[in-house]
């Protein structure tokens, strides 16, 4: 991947974007170009009931990122971070996806982080 990003963003995030919270929204205008996201965070927020419009707007916002697959080193790094914290699934491949492209976490909830080796920035604070 290559130097022009920064972030990885949480799902939290894009999801307070789409609710309107300003914050998240101000935060994407000023650094999209440098924003990316995981693949599961592209099926979590399109796993909510949107309508089929809401759906295709939401899919084609999530496309506009650089979206980073799993591969064997996220997998890899996913089950050293599960030895060290107990962790949810999509958020430790979240966070392995951080790591392994040494790109800052953005989320809103940083406790679900704490333990692991990875850069977070909770823009709420």
């Amino acid at each position: 991947m290559n130097g022009k990003y920064k972030y990885l963003l949480d799902s939290n995030i894009i999801i307070y974007h789409l609710n309107g919270e300003k914050t998240a929204t101000d935060f994407l205008i000023e650094n999209f170009e440098k924003c990316t996201i995981s693949r599961i965070t592209y099926i979590e927020v399109l796993s909510y009931p949107f309508n089929d419009d809401d759906f295709k707007i939401v899919k084609d916002f999530l496309e506009s990122f650089m979206i980073i697959d799993t591969n064997k080193e996220i997998s890899n790094q996913s089950i050293l971070n599960r030895r060290l914290k107990k962790i949810k699934l999509p958020d430790n491949i979240i966070a392995a996806t951080a790591q392994v492209n040494n790109l800052v976490l953005v989320t809103r909830n940083v406790k679900d982080f704490n333990a692991l080796n990875i850069k977070l920035l909770n823009i709420f604070e």
